[in-house]
């Protein structure tokens, strides 16, 4: 009689014990994160540089928001890029009616307005890509986010001082870029440029010939005073492009308005 009871002790401790292990394993700390040792910064420096310099070509198309103060507006984006450094943007209402075109490269800007009959032209300046091209991105960093890449400023040096992050400095210390990733196979998420004030964020990735690229870019100009939004129902990458498509020119009775020549001071 004695030995059941203590049979039965033994086994209610048993359970006791087991339950106690259970509901307690749940409280157990996980490793904290932490930041990138210096090769895995190299080497994650080191792959979105030759992933951006991979692409020759793009093609998209897709959806764009733009926001600026009271202003939001939504339209349809057709986006294609080549090297060397070109680029096309046609923007349509949601009905399918053309806006305008917009072609830029290294030297010229050119913007075909088919809301009021006019064709604006001049050199690629920072006072003119300030004025028709997102957000004042550089045409190298705009070329390159449109294709769906993070782009890599100039820098002298790379630190990651947080988890998940990396720091871009020049030769003074200043921070030139912060490229933030995600915690799993380490995709880049944001990149805040400072000296712009500028936050690129970069979601719904989805695999490419190259690798997982993202379908939706945002792009924030400071509290987000200006943003535009890319959401692409396709992109392509190296695919070929023909020549034609890179040029633009006024139709018969359009007003031609040439451009300031001069370089923002």
């Amino acid at each position: 009689m004695r030995s059941g009871r203590w049979n039965n002790f033994l086994s209610y401790l048993t359970v006791l014990a087991v339950s106690l292990v259970l509901g307690c394993a749940h409280l157990a700390p996980f490793p904290s994160a932490k930041p990138f040792s210096q090769g895995e910064t190299a080497h994650l420096i080191s792959h979105l540089s030759e992933q951006g310099e991979k692409i020759v070509s793009f093609q998209g198309v897709g959806r764009l928001r733009f926001k600026a103060g009271q202003e939001d507006s939504e339209s349809n984006l057709f986006a294609v890029g080549s090297k060397p450094f070109r680029a096309r943007l046609e923007i349509t209402h949601p009905w399918g009616k053309p806006l305008f075109h917009l072609l830029v490269d290294e030297r010229n800007i050119s913007v075909l307005s088919l809301t009021d009959n006019k064709f604006f032209t001049g050199p690629s300046n920072p006072v003119n890509t300030n004025r028709f091209f997102l957000c004042g991105l550089d045409l190298d960093s705009a070329w390159k986010i449109f294709s769906g890449r993070a782009p890599i400023l100039p820098h002298y040096r790379a630190a990651s001082v947080r988890p998940n992050e990396i720091t871009l400095y020049d030769r003074q210390g200043e921070v030139v870029e912060e490229i933030t990733f995600s915690a799993g196979p380490h995709l880049p998420r944001s990149i805040y440029l400072p000296k712009k004030g500028i936050t690129v964020m970069l979601s719904q990735f989805t695999d490419g010939d190259l690798g997982p690229h993202p379908l939706r870019i945002r792009i924030v100009k400071g509290d987000e005073e200006q943003l535009v939004e890319i959401q692409y129902k396709n992109l392509q990458v190296n695919t070929p492009i023909p020549e034609e498509i890179f040029r633009l020119n006024p139709p018969p009775g359009f007003e031609v308005i040439q451009l300031d020549y001069q370089e923002d001071r």
